[in-house]
């Protein structure tokens, strides 16, 4: 093979992998986006709670989070991607099994803590750097400082449990009762 067919060759090969590169880096971003999580009717309650909520596009003057900012670890992009593909097949696999029901999630949730459902700390920190700001409450300060001296085993998710869907507690047992209407009516 001549110098020209290899550089031929390289080139090819290098814009291949470009266009592979922005193609998959674009998906991953769009597929973190609530728009996409909420394709799908299991997130319906998850999505309406988010969207009122205090990080929601409908509230002004606060951090926006889209559905990755929280529920996606951003301590590196290896375990992101990992922990992308982990919750997304997962999420698939329970969407064919009906695992996405409210009824399922209100089961869940009496087994766990609720609020520490697949949040993570470092998506938090990614938006909230200075967590001792002027002006925040004394009482705020005092938990914020002894977070960041490391003097304590609480989280953001401790102090801040509706921070992201309100009370989707509350949200989810209301959706299952209208289910249950609606099915009543049916009959």
């Amino acid at each position: 093979m001549n110098k020209g067919g290899i550089v031929l060759g390289l080139i090819v090969g290098i814009l291949i992998t470009i266009v592979f590169s922005l193609v998959t880096a674009s998906k991953v971003i769009s597929t973190g986006k609530a728009e996409f999580c909420s394709s799908c009717h299991e997130m319906k309650v998850f999505f309406e709670t988010w969207e009122a909520g205090v990080h929601g596009p409908s509230q002004k003057g606060v951090v926006k989070a889209e559905c990755a900012d929280c529920h996606l670890p951003h301590d590196n992009l290896v375990n992101y991607l990992v922990s992308k593909f982990k919750f997304g097949l997962n999420d698939y696999l329970g969407h064919l099994r009906g695992k996405g029901k409210p009824e399922h999630w209100i089961e869940h949730w009496k087994h766990r803590v609720p609020y520490k459902h697949q949040a993570y700390e470092s998506g938090c920190r990614e938006c909230h750097k200075n967590l001792v700001a002027e002006g925040i409450p004394l009482k705020a300060f005092k938990a914020h400082r002894e977070y960041e001296l490391g003097n304590t085993r609480e989280n953001c998710i401790t102090c801040h449990q509706t921070a992201g869907h309100g009370d989707v507690i509350t949200a989810m047992q209301e959706e299952l009762a209208r289910q249950k209407v609606a099915k009543n009516e049916k009959k």
